[in-house]
């Protein structure tokens, strides 16, 4: 994991998906759309995914906005299965630079990132461990006023130009729109802040009362990650309880305070000690889906 802005020989790629299912339940989501721009090369990538081809009827989406899924359409569409259209992403990236891809979306690290390891790990492939990924969302929070605190693509793009985004919940559409947000902030340097995660690393904002700030303190502590974080945390305990006998939850605080020292108010480190606890609740994982039958 490194800062943005450190990063010399990279390529940005802005990108969006859209995906069916319930967002709060990461395992029910698939992925029908997916554009990515590159800023470096001006091209776009773009391509219809087909989630099921099995399936002959999809659910009503929640709000109107969001396109109702047919099997026509996919068909009109050329849909192809992820696994396809995961391999001529990858070839299309490299074509573009062969500098390191950092892709940027709004809310990546809590949707689009995970969605994406997940759909691949249905087909029994990965993403490229070469691939670092950015977060529009948490950039716009730390660096631009918002008016209203709406944080939104929607809400930044009436901020910042006035008007809706035509198309929006359609892949392109919003990847235009999170481009020209961007731009528009950083005055269009795209001088980039914030740190940049790999494929499979979780960002430490994913934990609740992990903000700007305890992430900073974090990274300049040379812990970049949820894993590094609870790996510390694992490591500790075992030390604490053969020498002093001390509960798990005891020494996981313990970690934190010893981490934060007196940066944070103590009830934030009452906070994020729970939220890490957490992390280590047994749960039932999600069946790996098998790759569906070519029609």
């Amino acid at each position: 994991m490194s800062l943005i802005q450190n990063l010399r020989n990279k390529c940005l790629f802005i990108f969006d998906l859209e995906f069916n299912g319930n967002i709060h339940d990461i395992s029910t989501c698939k992925i029908w759309e997916i554009a990515v721009y590159c800023q470096d090369t001006g091209q776009m990538f773009e391509a219809v995914v087909d989630p099921d081809p099995e399936q002959k009827i999809f659910e009503v989406p929640p709000i109107p906005e969001i396109l109702q899924l047919t099997r026509r359409f996919l068909e009109n569409e050329n849909a192809q299965t992820f696994d396809i259209v995961l391999q001529n992403l990858v070839d299309w990236v490299h074509a573009q630079s062969k500098k390191i891809p950092i892709f940027i979306s709004h809310n990546t690290h809590k949707a689009d990132k995970p969605i994406l390891e997940l759909e691949a790990a249905r087909y029994s492939t990965h993403l490229p461990l070469n691939w670092f990924f950015f977060d529009s969302l948490h950039f716009c929070r730390d660096f631009h006023k918002s008016e209203d605190g709406n944080f939104s693509l929607s809400g930044l793009n009436r901020q910042l130009f006035n008007c809706d985004i035509i198309q929006c919940h359609r892949a392109r559409a919003d990847v235009e729109a999170c481009t020209a947000i961007l731009g528009r902030i950083t005055g269009g340097s795209w001088q980039l802040f914030g740190p940049v995660y790999s494929s499979y690393t979780s960002s430490l904002r994913t934990v609740k009362w992990i903000g700007r700030k305890a992430e900073q303190l974090l990274i300049e502590r040379n812990i970049c990650s949820v894993e590094q974080l609870l790996e510390i945390c694992k490591r500790n305990a075992t030390v604490d309880y053969l020498h002093g006998n001390m509960e798990s939850l005891k020494s996981i605080h313990r970690t934190i305070s010893n981490i934060f020292g007196t940066t944070l108010p103590f009830e934030n480190i009452n906070n994020i000690t729970d939220a890490i606890s957490t992390h280590f609740v047994p749960y039932i994982s999600f069946p790996i889906f098998t790759a569906p039958k070519q029609s």
